[in-house]
């Protein structure tokens, strides 16, 4: 049976990535970034649900979404601040909005995955190489302020080793405190239960339960400095993850 399970996953993934991804992509190409993300968007969503729900067999219990109007129209604009627990974050957060990532660039070397997440904007970088990070920085920047478009960064670098949100104090907040100045509102999300859809060897745990909160926009303006501002972030972040895991984690440990 778990054998039968892993095949049917890579089986549906491969479907959703070849006949549903890459022709959208391919239409895509020809076309600048924000008109790219029009027709882009909309398939990485349903694609994710798909993955979510029958390769991975997992159920999303809550998905919550508090942003204003005028923050959920594609492209999506700001800057997108989460925690970080699996690979399987980036599907949960893309059915709900799908702003493109800064993401390890080592995944441009994944055949057809690298490919696409290059076209939906994906902005890889290699996190050993000094000038890779200040590239991206720079590219990060003129993203959000110049194209007004929206970008998707974990502050906390990697999957944290427990998956719970990491102190402030152990975060990245480069980008953060650069939206704080340029006065570029952030929107947290929360998330959990990723973790436990994959275990450690790659396999795939059934039944798990997922949740997503995505907060109401924080704006620069309202907060005295950069920190103040910083705290109050990562602070609705860490709100809303527990908050899920009150919820969930009972029906995770069944």
């Amino acid at each position: 049976m778990g054998i039968l399970l892993q095949i049917k996953a890579i089986f549906i993934s491969s479907f959703l990535l070849i006949f549903a991804l890459f022709p959208a992509c391919l239409i895509a190409l020809p076309f600048g970034l924000r008109r790219r993300l029009k027709i882009v968007c909309p398939v990485w969503a349903f694609c994710s649900r798909m993955l979510l729900r029958f390769a991975c067999h997992a159920k999303i219990d809550i998905a919550e979404d508090h942003r204003s109007p005028d923050f959920t129209v594609t492209p999506t604009h700001g800057l997108y601040v989460c925690n970080h627990q699996s690979f399987v974050d980036i599907p949960l957060m893309f059915t709900i909005y799908q702003a493109p990532p800064i993401m390890k660039k080592e995944v441009l070397y994944i055949p057809i995955v690298g490919l696409l997440a290059w076209i939906s904007g994906g902005l890889p970088v290699s996190r050993s190489k000094v000038d890779s990070r200040k590239k991206v920085l720079d590219q990060a920047k003129d993203r959000i302020v110049t194209q007004k478009i929206g970008l998707q960064v974990y502050p906390e670098g990697t999957r944290s080793k427990d998956a719970l949100p990491r102190h402030y104090d152990k975060i990245k907040r480069t980008l953060m405190v650069f939206s704080f100045n340029e006065n570029i509102p952030i929107i947290p999300t929360s998330i959990y239960g990723t973790r436990g859809v994959l275990t450690q060897k790659g396999y795939i745990k059934t039944g798990r339960h997922l949740g997503i909160i995505v907060h109401k926009e924080i704006v620069p303006k309202d907060y005295k400095n950069s920190d103040e501002f910083c705290r109050a972030v990562w602070g609705k972040v860490v709100e809303g993850h527990d908050q899920i895991k009150t919820r969930l984690a009972p029906l995770n440990e069944t």
